[in-house]
């Protein structure tokens, strides 16, 4: 019988307070359309995602530092933008999720 397989290291996700103040209310303009579940329910699959597997999105483009990359993507009615650290399996989001266009939130 074999070994299980190991389980990746997760991404460690790092959320500006900027990030978390502006979800706060993306939640309430969405709560006054009675629509905060499904936006609190995409905020968790991204932050999902980005734990395991962060190159979900597309990339946007290399920054300076070796190993850094600026990506975004989407899980409807949310938008991110995030930069991947590779090298430190680290995922920084430092840009307010915004609501996608067409999403009835806008």
């Amino acid at each position: 019988m074999s070994a299980p397989e190991p389980s990746p290291v997760p991404y460690r996700v790092v959320y500006s307070g900027l990030v978390r103040n502006s979800l706060r209310n993306l939640v309430v303009r969405a709560a006054a359309r009675s629509r905060s579940s499904e936006v609190l329910a995409a905020a968790r699959e991204i932050d999902r995602r980005l734990k395991i597997y962060p190159q979900f999105g597309e990339t946007l483009r290399d920054l300076h530092t070796v190993g850094e990359t600026v990506w975004h993507a989407a899980v409807p009615p949310l938008h991110v933008f995030y930069i991947i650290d590779d090298p430190n399996r680290a995922v920084f989001v430092v840009e307010p999720f915004e609501f996608l266009p067409h999403s009835g939130l806008s």
